[in-house]
């Protein structure tokens, strides 16, 4: 049996806002302005009144470079194959788009005076059209350093040519402008703190301040945290499921499903059909199959027959199906929890008759734990300290707020510390967006820090592959620098 929870919050919600500190030097320019975060698989825009500091609201979606490759290397291939003003092209109309969306009702066009924008290095370069050749293979070598300031018009923009337009700086080709944002956002250089930050996203940064002294490294953990190569995968938005729970004795499902809207609108409980599944819903259901018996440590997925031999339960073992790509586990379907739709065809139209987990859905997961939980032990070993000598973690990326932190700890997205350490920031990068909007003192302090990051480059480092391997193990994560 499956039962449905109605989980209503809206991560749309989750508001890049900057910090009202009257110490600082706060603009007073009258006007309106954008905070702009251009991940590789989303892209996130909030609005503010300048005049007074206020946050106005924001948009999320999906980056519409996808089309041409969910990673930063394939954007780059096709940039350097003559498509990179196409790329660039398909970024800027978007962000006009979102721009005029968000400000509709509160203010003119001609009122948006600035822009502050942030993201990984190729997303940067992908917006201000610069050429990306020098990022296709060793040295690396990115077009420009710095941060850039520059006009509407010069960028493209139509709709707003007249806006000043400020690209926050970078430190390397593969630790962007969103890590040095993140970093003065979190304050995460304190001189007597050692602190952890890891914003989950298609490219995970690790930052690892020891006391003053600050590593960075960047991940390919690819977008599957996001919906992206789940077979089943979507944005968090109504009618994902973002939380799952199975009882081991009965079999039972609890799904919690998102619901943005329903409750104005009256919809009944009955008409909130699952669609697809989350990021967060892709956690808790690897960590439930786990703690079923039916996905073992090293990312098998056992079928029906073997999972039976091995004492599951019968409720939950028929649930295992198998084709030509292997096994799945199937979360929800029509034919067990259909309750009708009464004549909403567009809720019929949009969802789907079957939700599954695929041993595919499974190893995409696992890269992307592994990585991450390499790359930050390839820091802690460069900076010779443990996750015991650690006095703060920050879990940053606005997927990484919504995660259960129990489901994300028992296989090792998370590292296993004392819960008082550890918080959930949200966008970080966002947010430093945001505060570089209304201070201009934040915008110089992200200028230093990008020249003091230290890039820890992982191919450069023997161990980053035996750490990798170790650490696609679903378990607890326990590292320690030997």
């Amino acid at each position: 049996m499956v039962v449905i929870h109605r989980d209503v919050y809206s991560p749309q919600k989750d508001v890049m806002a900057a910090r009202h500190d009257n110490s600082k030097n706060y603009n007073n320019t009258d006007g309106y302005g954008i905070a702009a975060d251009i991940g590789t698989t989303t892209v996130a825009i909030s609005l503010f009144s300048l005049g007074n500091n206020r946050y106005c609201g924001n948009i999320t979606e999906n980056n519409s470079q996808t089309e041409l490759g969910a990673d930063v290397m394939m954007r780059i291939m096709h940039a350097n194959m003559g498509k990179g003003m196409l790329l660039h092209k398909m970024i800027t109309e978007q962000l006009e788009d979102m721009a005029g969306r968000i400000s509709e009702g509160v203010c003119s066009a001609g009122a948006i005076k600035r822009m502050v924008v942030t993201g990984n290095t190729t997303m940067c370069h992908l917006f201000l059209g610069r050429d990306l050749r020098g990022m296709a293979g060793v040295p690396f070598k990115p077009a420009y350093k710095g941060s850039v300031n520059i006009t509407g018009k010069e960028i493209g923009f139509k709709k707003y040519p007249d806006i000043n337009i400020h690209v926050m700086p970078g430190v390397t080709a593969h630790v962007g402008a969103d890590a040095v944002s993140a970093l003065c956002s979190l304050e995460l250089y304190s001189t007597d703190k050692i602190q952890l930050a890891i914003d989950i996203g298609t490219n995970a940064e690790i930052i690892l301040n020891n006391k003053g002294r600050i590593y960075v490294c960047s991940a390919a953990a690819g977008p599957a945290f996001e919906g992206q190569g789940i077979k089943c995968g979507i944005r968090a938005g109504r009618g994902a499921i973002n939380g799952i729970k199975i009882t081991r004795t009965t079999g039972n499902i609890v799904l919690d499903v998102i619901d943005t809207d329903n409750v104005e609108s009256g919809i009944s409980k009955e008409e909130l059909i699952p669609k697809g599944i989350c990021g967060s819903g892709i956690v808790d259901a690897i960590a439930e199959l786990l703690k079923t018996g039916v996905l073992k440590p090293d990312g098998y997925l056992m079928g029906c027959e073997e999972a039976l031999q091995n004492g599951v339960k019968p409720s939950i073992a028929e649930r295992i199906k198998k084709d030509k790509k292997g096994n799945s586990f199937v979360i929800y379907n029509k034919e067990k929890n259909y309750t009708g739709y009464n004549g909403n065809k567009k809720e019929q139209d949009n969802r789907q008759f079957e939700i599954i987990i695929t041993q595919n859905d499974i190893r995409n997961i696992q890269l992307a734990k592994a990585a991450i939980q390499a790359a930050t032990e390839v820091l802690l070993e460069e900076a010779g300290i443990s996750l015991d000598n650690i006095d703060e973690v920050k879990i940053a990326g606005v997927f990484g707020k919504f995660i259960h932190p129990d489901a994300a700890v028992l296989f090792g997205l998370y590292p296993d510390i004392d819960k008082d350490k550890m918080e959930f920031v949200g966008n970080a990068a966002g947010n430093g967006a945001a505060q570089a909007l209304v201070d201009d003192n934040f915008k110089k302090l992200a200028l230093e820090y990008s020249g003091k990051m230290e890039h820890i480059e992982l191919a450069g480092k023997n161990s980053f592959q035996e750490k990798f391997l170790n650490a696609m193990e679903l378990k607890k994560w326990q590292a320690v620098y030997n």
